[in-house]
């Protein structure tokens, strides 16, 4: 049974993020029309990232959003190291060694972050409708 994330992007700070990076952990695709991205996966048990860089000061974060034992999940990723991408980090979550793994069993509706250059961001599912669900990603 295939789960549909749909994802749009507020951004309320004075920065400019663009997504540059898309993964998805086994069986699923990105689409995106008129900037809402779309993530569609095959089952539970998969997951995809959105890593947002801002081109002027190279800070960078990652997103990722999925479905884990048949239940939405999120987590934020800050403070990587300048070449550090999202297809490295999205591996993590499925190797019980690190604490990206426990992530998935959270099942968090929302989560927030800040970044060592102080900008926020915010993951937050809005609604879910059987397999779809909404989500929104506010960075102030």
């Amino acid at each position: 049974m295939a789960y549909n994330i749909t994802v749009r992007t507020n951004n309320k700070s004075d920065k400019g993020f663009n997504i540059v990076e898309k993964t998805v952990w086994h069986g699923g695709i990105w689409s995106s029309r008129n900037g809402i991205q779309k993530l569609t996966m095959d089952g539970s048990g998969t997951s995809g990232t959105l890593r947002y860089r801002n081109k002027e000061s190279g800070e960078h974060f990652v997103v990722a959003l999925g479905v884990h034992n048949y239940k939405r999940w999120c987590d934020i990723l800050v403070n990587l190291a300048p070449k550090e991408t999202a297809a490295q980090r999205h591996a993590f979550y499925y190797n019980g060694g690190h604490a990206q793994h426990g992530m998935l069993w959270k099942q968090l509706p929302e989560i927030s972050s800040t970044t060592s250059a102080g900008t926020r961001v915010v993951v937050k599912y809005l609604n879910e409708s059987g397999h779809d669900y909404d989500v929104l990603i506010t960075i102030s």
